[in-house]
């Protein structure tokens, strides 16, 4: 079995979580303002989940369904947040996700992890679409998947439920042939465990 990739740029490490950083993951994605703007993240994040999570990331990516990495800070190695890919093999298409803890938003590192695993996904795995989507109301992971080049292809009223409140969601898409890498980003990766 190919070893887990592991993706770095100037300031950012994605790897595979560890199993024993799952109070981090709960830490960070459990606090209130990360989680009431990501689709798939409860709240409160009860205990074990985070567990849960992690313990599935190596099924996934053996069975080809999931990639998800930890997003490494490279100046202090703290763990930040999340990306994911999920694919859809049959169509060589995935869904791009992820969140980043309250206290390191506005940094540039949502999009710096999310431009690398892109690259990673329409450069090495050769996928041909990916997607995102997020709520209406939350504007920065919008301006996010913008800077990305992701295009606007449509609205979803009232699509989801969270938190007792249906939310609009738009979803966004990009081809691999639109892909520009962001002129400042230097993206390499390789397989193997975090050095």
């Amino acid at each position: 079995m190919k070893e887990y990739p592991v993706l770095e740029t100037d300031r950012l490490i994605l790897r595979q979580f560890l199993f024993e950083e799952a109070c981090i993951v709960r830490e960070l994605a459990g606090s209130a303002e990360v989680a009431h703007g990501c689709i798939h993240i409860p709240h409160p994040y009860g205990i074990g989940l985070a567990e849960m999570w992690i313990a599935c990331h190596e099924i996934w990516y053996v069975e080809g369904s999931q990639l998800v990495f930890a997003i490494i800070r490279k100046e202090d190695g703290w763990i930040i947040g999340a990306v994911g890919l999920t694919f859809e093999q049959e169509h060589n298409r995935a869904e791009i996700g992820y969140w980043v803890g309250r206290q390191f938003w506005n940094c540039g590192y949502a999009t710096e992890a999310a431009a690398t695993a892109i690259t990673y996904a329409f450069e090495e795995l050769l996928i041909h679409r990916i997607t995102a989507s997020h709520f209406v109301r939350n504007v920065a992971s919008g301006r996010v998947l913008e800077k990305l080049g992701m295009q606007r292809e449509g609205l979803l009223k009232e699509h989801l439920l969270k938190d007792g409140v249906w939310e609009d969601v738009i979803i966004r898409a990009i081809l691999r042939s639109e892909w520009k890498i962001p002129s400042a980003l230097s993206v390499t990766w390789h397989s193997g465990v975090d050095q």
